[in-house]
């Protein structure tokens, strides 16, 4: 079964193959490029190698606009070619829902589904082709005269600049990179984050069976391709009191392992790289969740969860024969 990463261009979304994505990274300063290439945004360099970056909206036919921070780049190797393709936003990964047959569609590489979502199986194909792919786009795109959504100009600039300084950074000689990758989401109005090397991966959330006789934070437990896995409520599991209207309809499937079990999320808010300088101390107050399972924050309101910590809580390891 493929998976696929989808996320959004001017709202649409869009979707690649799970296999041909290194990372997601935030949005950075763009270094401008000599000649001329279709769908050509400049330049990035990541941890001293120079990157060409992509416009989806200009190889889609969107209307372009500059760079903002709560953009994302993702770094892929189509035919073992680094380069990175620049979008709106990240929603997550899920499992193919639909079948990539050969010539699927008249844009090379491309295949728009019933639903709307464009999903670039071919990428190589897709960067090589000649034409805007201007009949994907669904009725009402804006294909001109886009505006920017307000922002803080001088602020934005001085961001990408200090992640473009952050990834341009070399890689540690002993192979280990000098960062750490994060996959944000909100949970009872509050931004989370986890280290992506305990994530195994994200879907949307479809039934789940409950069990008699389990703790109040084990929602149930479901199937994921024929694995039975079971999942936890982290406002159940910290006491995180509820605010407003929540929609938990994306399952995050941890995993050491050892121990695998999901926890249940809002959404998916970013997947991004920032330095492995600590994190910032968590101000009091801000969460009921005990130090023990936090790193930290990141951006001064999003709170990093330690993954390692919460697979190892001896509370996660289910006991069969209580009664």
């Amino acid at each position: 079964m493929t998976h696929l990463l989808f996320f959004t261009v001017e709202g649409i979304p869009c979707a690649l193959p799970l296999a041909e994505i290194r990372q997601v990274v935030g949005m950075v300063e763009l270094r401008p490029e000599t000649g001329r290439r279709r769908g050509g945004a400049g330049t990035m360099n990541l941890h001293g190698r120079t990157v060409p970056v992509y416009s989806l909206r200009s190889l889609l036919g969107l209307a372009e606009r500059p760079p903002l921070p709560t953009d994302v780049l993702i770094i892929a190797h189509p035919s073992g070619e680094c380069v990175a393709l620049w979008a709106d936003g990240v929603r997550g990964v899920q499992e193919s829902r639909v079948q990539l047959p050969p010539d699927a569609s008249s844009s090379p590489g491309v295949l728009p589904t019933e639903e709307g979502e464009i999903i670039v199986h071919d990428l190589g194909a897709f960067l090589a082709a000649e034409e805007i792919a201007h009949h994907l786009l669904p009725d009402g795109a804006a294909v001109a005269g886009g505006a920017t959504p307000p922002h803080d100009a001088e602020k934005a600039g001085e961001i990408l600049a200090e992640r473009a300084r952050a990834v341009a950074r070399p890689k540690k000689e002993n192979g280990e990179t000098p960062f750490s990758e994060l996959l944000t989401f909100r949970l009872a109005g509050q931004e989370y984050a986890i280290k992506t090397q305990y994530i195994r991966e994200v879907f949307i959330m479809h039934e789940i069976i409950p069990v008699p006789g389990v703790p109040d934070f084990i929602v149930g437990i479901c199937a994921v391709r024929g694995e039975i896995i079971s999942v936890v409520d982290l406002r159940a599991l910290f006491s995180i009191p509820k605010h407003g209207l929540t929609d938990l309809n994306r399952v995050i499937v941890l995993s050491d392992g050892t121990m695998t079990f999901g926890v249940l999320a809002d959404y998916i808010t970013d997947i991004y790289i920032r330095p492995t300088d600590p994190f910032s101390p968590v101000e009091p107050d801000t969460t009921p969740i005990e130090q023990r399972y936090l790193l930290g924050a990141i951006d001064g309101s999003v709170i990093v969860l330690d993954a390692a910590a919460i697979l190892a809580d001896p509370a996660m390891v289910i006991d069969q024969t209580r009664k």
